[in-house]
């Protein structure tokens, strides 16, 4: 980064500095074997049996993407902000289709909410510790990591590391323009009209930018990283849908190839922060892109 025009230098110092948040990131933790309630990727969910099991409109039951033990996040002090649940059980769950159950069109119902159609956000307020793996099992539901599920981006049950870390706004945020441009004026670095980020930074400027500041991998309530572009735009109906609720990077090349979206996609669960303070999960943008 020294070698950079001071300018640049500046104003990508800035850009960290204005967008600079507390998240809460998650990796896998391969060596530790996960149960019904505790955070996890895939396998057998939590379920609360008083409860109608997710399903697509023609009745497949759901196959549970993740979920976040929200008793032990703020146990452990990570909740950054307290803009999480205090309590309960937060669960993300996909369809088995070759889209994932991702609603390319973002259709809404009689109340502007987007249909969650072939995926659902789950809330759980209280977890019941007394239900047990066999009673969920025998819902029927499809296991991540007990079959070989072809329409599926994971391939078994995972255990969570979880911590706090600084996260910053990557390029292909709907957002990223404004606050660069507030933070070339701030270095005051000039930046005419019609000139946006791309073509304002040199070839290495961008080069950072990419590579010290996307914020790939897995989080909530961080910055979202794309593939290829934001679905929100700045005066578009989607744009209300501020908040990472959830990110889900492909991970894989290790040791063990653990997820993968697509061509080494990504995919993010968004939600109004409006809706987040209420604990209403009711209405989540949910979207997924690949190279």
């Amino acid at each position: 980064m020294n070698n950079l025009p001071e300018k640049e230098r500046k104003a990508i110092e800035e850009i960290k500095r204005l967008s600079a948040r507390q998240a809460v990131s998650m990796k896998i933790n391969p060596q530790k074997k996960p149960g019904i309630t505790d955070s996890k990727f895939g396998g057998v969910p939590y379920w609360d049996m008083n409860m109608d099991y997710p399903k697509t409109e023609n009745g497949s039951l759901l196959m549970l993407l993740a979920q976040i033990n929200l008793d032990e996040l703020n146990r452990e002090g990570n909740n950054p902000g307290n803009k999480l649940p205090q309590s309960g059980m937060l669960q993300f769950f996909i369809a088995m289709d070759d889209v994932y159950g991702m609603n390319f069109d973002y259709t809404t119902d009689s109340d502007g909410r987007l249909l969650q159609e072939g995926y659902r956000v789950v809330y759980h307020k209280n977890i019941d510790h007394a239900v047990s793996k066999e009673e969920i099992e025998a819902l029927g539901m499809p296991n991540s990591a007990a079959e070989d599920l072809e329409e599926a981006p994971l391939w078994g049950e995972y255990g969570l590391a979880v911590e706090v870390k600084e996260t910053y706004i990557g390029m292909d945020d709907y957002r990223f323009e404004d606050i660069f441009r507030q933070a070339a004026k701030n270095v005051g670095w000039e930046i005419e009209e019609q000139v946006g980020y791309y073509n304002s930074f040199s070839d290495e400027g961008k080069d950072f930018l990419f590579e010290e500041l996307e914020p790939s991998g897995h989080w909530m309530l961080g910055w979202p990283y794309f593939t290829q572009y934001d679905p929100r735009e700045q005066e578009d109906e989607k744009a209300k849908y501020t908040v990472q609720l959830f990110q889900m990077d492909s991970d894989y090349g290790g040791d063990e190839d653990y997820i993968l979206w697509g061509d080494a996609g990504v995919a993010n669960f968004f939600i109004s922060e409006e809706d987040l303070a209420k604990e209403d999960f009711r209405d989540v943008l949910y979207s997924w892109d690949c190279c």
